[in-house]
């Protein structure tokens, strides 16, 4: 890893050119105050998708992946669920 500091100048419509070991990366900028800013590279969530990160979700969802690992989806016999519902509807 070859770490430098680099002055570029921030072009007149406001970007920024990294170079190509930047090239399609997503980024975060985060402007620590008005004159300073860090860059990371990595994987974000998308505000969407926050939700699931939670802790209440997150463990949910991790023990329906657990549950899915351990058994083989099989097919459906669809007539005998039908049935079985709406036996129990009654």
């Amino acid at each position: 890893m070859n770490l430098h500091q680099q002055v570029k100048a921030v072009g007149i419509n406001g970007q920024l050119s990294l170079g190509k070991a930047w090239a399609g990366k997503t980024v975060m900028i985060d402007q620590t105050d008005e004159n300073t800013c860090v860059i990371k590279a990595g994987q974000f969530i998308p505000e969407s998708e926050k939700w699931l990160w939670e802790a209440e979700h997150k463990a949910k969802l991790d023990a329906a992946l657990a549950w899915a690992e351990q058994h083989t989806p099989h097919e459906t016999a669809l007539d005998s669920l039908i049935s079985k519902s709406k036996t129990k509807r009654v």
